[in-house]
């Protein structure tokens, strides 16, 4: 009997607030970026936010701890009332250590700022409304940052029990 798929459960989550800023594009195909720094030149097209209040050095040791063990993760970025979720997945080279910058990547490529790769989404995936909001420099936006871990995931590591064949007699 094939085991029944179980709905995630979020167990961490953590949120980094950040503003908007006049320069914001949103056109990077890869990457998605959020930075403490104030100031941002057209070039950075991956960047969706400015002033952020956390960087991945930043983030609660349980997230962290989760992404090093190659968790699933799921993210909110939330403008204006408008909301975007995606997902992405930790690993074990995560370094986690950046202290301006949080980054996420659709490709596997790690660096002290990475905060998650195999992501399904990037800057350039985003709705153009709520970038178009992103470029007024008065505007707020959070990233919901929540670890996922679904039962069957934890049913995984669960030992096995020997099961003995019982004998009965008539």
């Amino acid at each position: 009997m094939a085991r029944e798929a179980y709905p995630p459960r979020k167990v961490f989550s953590e949120t980094i607030e950040f503003r908007g800023h006049k320069n914001i594009l949103g056109t990077h195909r890869n990457t998605l970026e959020i930075t403490k720094e104030s100031e941002i030149s057209r070039r950075a097209d991956c960047i969706v936010g400015v002033e952020a209040t956390k960087s991945c050095a930043d983030l609660d040791a349980r997230i962290l701890n989760h992404l090093r063990s190659n968790g699933r993760m799921e993210f909110r970025l939330s403008v204006s009332g408008l909301n975007f979720d995606f997902f992405g997945f930790g690993s074990q080279n995560l370094q986690l250590t950046d202290d301006k910058e949080v980054v996420l990547r659709k490709s596997d490529f790690i660096s002290p700022r990475t905060l998650a790769i195999h992501c399904d989404a990037a800057a350039i995936d985003l709705p153009r409304k709520l970038i178009k909001l992103l470029q007024d420099p008065e505007t707020t936006g959070k990233l919901e940052i929540n670890t996922v871990e679904t039962l069957e995931s934890s049913l995984d590591e669960i030992p096995n029990l020997e099961v003995l064949d019982v004998v009965t007699t008539a």
